[in-house]
């Protein structure tokens, strides 16, 4: 749910990931912003925009939610959480308010930005996967049991399925430890869902699928608009196998509910707006 910045060291892997993320996101964007004639440059000044806004958007709205890891003592308070709807939703606004003062169509910069947001993403969430924010729940409780206290060997392709363990002090770790999960003492976390690669590998499928969409013939908005439901329908499932997740409805997270209510939004609005015309 949250992304984390180690305040502990200068340089981390998870930092030059979301580095190169940004900067391939940068260059798709200039790619689509020439394809669609308009000047690269106006690419250049948005991206740094958008990321600054929408880090500190995305910081100011973490204020204001609940936590949400099951963690006890100071295991959260190392890093900085930033909120991804937050940091999306205000890089959006910052978009519009360049586009109303270059006059440029509003529509069209969603169109340019949405598949590279989608693909800075993906290479994000394998940072998550290297940091271990945003992880899985546990495979399988009675599976999982055999191994509270031993590290496991297995390949690549055999964690994608079985789970994978992270070491001691990391936050699945930590969450373990605080719902007595493992003993103290473990060396490493319960088996969990790699959920941070499952996104990734679905939102690559979701961009190959997408960059296939003729948008530059199609209504200003189109691409946008598809590319922010598809998102939120594939969000709102993969929270199934998260275990970062405060509930807060029945049986659904925080972000879920942000999922459907996004949804309704995209589709109610634009007929609430011909009804008022």
């Amino acid at each position: 749910m949250y992304s984390y910045f180690d305040s502990t060291t200068a340089v981390t892997p998870f930092g030059l990931i979301f580095v190169g993320a940004i900067v391939a996101a940068w260059f798709y964007a200039r790619h689509n912003a020439t394809t669609t004639y308009v000047d690269p440059s106006h690419i250049d000044l948005l991206v740094p925009v958008t990321i600054i806004t929408g880090l500190i958007g995305g910081t100011i709205v973490a204020m204001f939610m609940p936590a949400d890891h099951m963690l006890a003592g100071e295991a959260m308070n190392h890093g900085i959480r930033i909120r991804l709807f937050g940091m999306l939703g205000t890089g959006a606004i910052a978009v519009f308010a360049y586009s109303r003062i270059t006059h440029l169509s509003f529509r069209r910069l969603l169109d340019i930005f949405a598949l590279p947001t989608l693909a800075g993403l993906m290479i994000h969430r394998i940072g998550c996967h290297i940091a271990g924010c945003c992880w899985g729940d546990v495979v399988s409780h009675e599976y999982a049991s055999a191994f509270a206290t031993q590290v496991q060997t297995t390949s690549f392709l055999d964690g994608l399925v079985r789970g994978i363990q992270y070491p001691a002090g990391s936050l699945p770790y930590e969450q373990h430890l605080a719902m007595d999960m493992i003993e103290p003492g473990a060396l490493v976390s319960l088996p969990v869902y790699p959920v941070q690669l499952y996104e990734a590998g679905l939102l690559f499928m979701l961009i190959v699928v997408l960059s296939r969409v003729p948008w530059r013939r199609c209504t200003r908005g189109t691409l946008a608009v598809l590319t922010v439901c598809a998102y939120a329908l594939l969000r709102f499932f993969i929270e199934y196998l998260r275990a970062d997740g405060h509930i807060v409805l029945g049986n659904l997270t925080i972000t879920q509910l942000q999922c459907i209510i996004l949804m309704f939004s995209i589709v109610l609005l634009p007929r609430i707006r011909r009804s008022v015309v």
